[in-house]
């Protein structure tokens, strides 16, 4: 029984020193850098993370529905930069264009068409420089004098794999071109993938006043108001920075009469896709490769029609009738009662 107890102990004392780089593990590098509060106590991250609530108005009703749709690019446009600078306008122009003729070639090699490819002149600027002129009985002069030229273009270049980067980049290198200006993402006809979003929110709206209707609320009796808006992301604008390394953090007194020399830590990025948290309708959920996320979000507010009072029913009418009774003394003394008939 004691072994057993033993080994029991042992066990747990295992599990809790290792518990922290089991977590590290599944977070990762990047969310073990950001606040541990931030981390358990965002709303989007609790059991229940927006709370039901009722409108001031009780006769309102108002429903957000959010819808994402996560879009492969249908092609891609790479921009590098080509810069070259010397002291007359022949030189810089003719080792310019033999860069970019070195490129081009090298891009046709490996399958991008002539119509793919675009050169934009970008500016052309003379240089100049200050140059010192030491004269007899006077101050230091620096007079400014011309020193040459530079030239910057740019080239567009479309391709359809986005494979065909590193055959791209290895072209641009062999040719002496290191500046990777940026990526963009094409993706043809944007506005068929709105329709679709826009067709899916009203379904889904449908389904919900027909869920509404069936616990009887009615909403078609309910006058209606809408607003809508809808936007795009591209992969380019989601990559997030972190730099991945455990630092010993100095004491006051370690650093006093010490030179410390710290390492260059390099900064590293990743496409951090838009999380589906907040949204109701999820197009191409499964995301391997970063996309273009397009997004449709519509506010409908119900205004219940007011209840009708019952309409009670008319009192009853209440007449008097006065009903009047005549009589007569007869000449013996007697009072006998006059017929109503004979009253006239």
């Amino acid at each position: 029984m004691k072994n057993i107890f033993k080994n029991l102990t042992l066990l747990s004392i295992c599990l809790l020193f290792l518990s922290p780089s089991a977590t590290a593990q599944v977070m990762g590098n990047y969310n073990t850098q950001q606040p541990t509060n931030a981390i358990n106590y965002r709303p989007q991250f609790r059991a229940v993370p927006r709370t039901a609530a009722f409108a001031p108005n009780t006769r309102e009703m108002e429903f957000t529905i959010n819808a994402l749709s996560n879009q492969r690019a249908s092609a891609f446009v790479a921009i590098f930069s080509v810069f070259q600078a010397g002291e007359t306008v022949k030189d810089v122009n003719s080792s310019i264009n033999e860069r970019i003729t070195d490129m081009t070639d090298g891009l046709t090699a490996i399958g991008v068409k002539e119509e793919d490819i675009y050169i934009d002149m970008v500016n052309f600027l003379p240089t100049y420089a200050f140059s010192e002129e030491n004269k007899i009985f006077s101050k230091k002069t620096l007079t400014e004098k011309p020193t040459g030229f530079q030239l910057q273009k740019n080239l567009h270049i479309r391709y359809h794999e986005a494979g065909m980067l590193d055959d791209i980049m290895t072209a641009a290198t062999n040719a002496g071109i290191y500046d990777i200006i940026k990526v963009d993402e094409i993706v043809e006809k944007p506005q068929e993938v709105y329709t679709e979003l826009r067709k899916l929110t009203f379904e889904y709206l449908e389904e919900l006043k027909a869920m509404y209707s069936d616990n009887g609320i009615a909403l078609d009796s309910s006058k209606l108001s809408v607003a809508e808006s809808a936007w795009v992301v591209y992969p380019k604008d989601r990559y997030e920075s972190y730099s991945a390394h455990a630092s010993q953090k100095l004491s006051k007194e370690d650093r006093e009469g010490a030179n410390v020399s710290q390492v260059n830590k390099p900064t590293l990025r990743f496409y951090n896709a838009i999380p589906f948290n907040d949204y109701d309708l999820v197009l191409n959920p499964d995301v391997l490769a970063p996309t273009a996320q397009f997004t449709y979000s519509m506010k409908v507010k119900f205004i219940l029609p007011e209840e009708k009072k019952p309409v009670p029913a008319p009192e009853p009418e209440i007449k008097t009738v006065t009903e009047h009774t005549y009589f007569y003394l007869t000449p013996e003394g007697k009072v006998v009662p006059l017929p109503l008939g004979t009253a006239k």
